[in-house]
């Protein structure tokens, strides 16, 4: 029996952990996509003649918000958290509600540090196998005009 169960507990623990590290991936690239989304709004208010931070200041309350790259929009997130990222026919992790929810949450926070810098939190959380799990980006944004 124990010649049996013993490699048997070793594939079962191998695959659990390459599910993590699939989801970690996944997670990982979800925060960075959120930090690149709130670069990117900066750089189209500067092209579009606004404040650096003209869309952004759902992001700035205390509950945070989601962006959706997909859609081009921000939304705030409501007191009880950020709605789960579905994924969308085509396999673009969105905020849109009509495709089926994720296990991942992103929640992106927009901190002032002064007139011309801020910091941007993007923790994106998930639940795998009963265990909740966070990947969390910080970047540092400024106004370099």
């Amino acid at each position: 029996m124990i010649a049996i169960v013993g490699p048997y507990y070793a594939v079962q623990q191998a695959i659990m952990a390459s599910y993590i590290a699939r989801d970690q991936l996944i997670a990982s690239s979800l925060a960075q996509e959120g930090a690149e989304y709130i670069y990117f709004v900066r750089d189209s208010n500067y092209l579009g003649g606004d404040s650096w931070l003209t869309g952004l200041s759902t992001c700035q309350s205390s509950y945070g918000c989601t962006v959706d790259p997909s859609q081009n929009t921000i939304a705030a997130c409501a007191s009880s958290g950020c709605k789960p990222l579905s994924l969308s026919s085509s396999n673009l992790y969105t905020q849109n509600t009509s495709y089926p929810a994720t296990r991942f949450t992103r929640t992106v926070k927009v901190q002032t540090v002064s007139s011309t810098e801020v910091r941007v939190n993007v923790v994106v959380t998930w639940n795998s196998e009963h265990h909740a799990y966070t990947v969390d980006v910080q970047e540092t944004l400024y106004n370099w005009l």
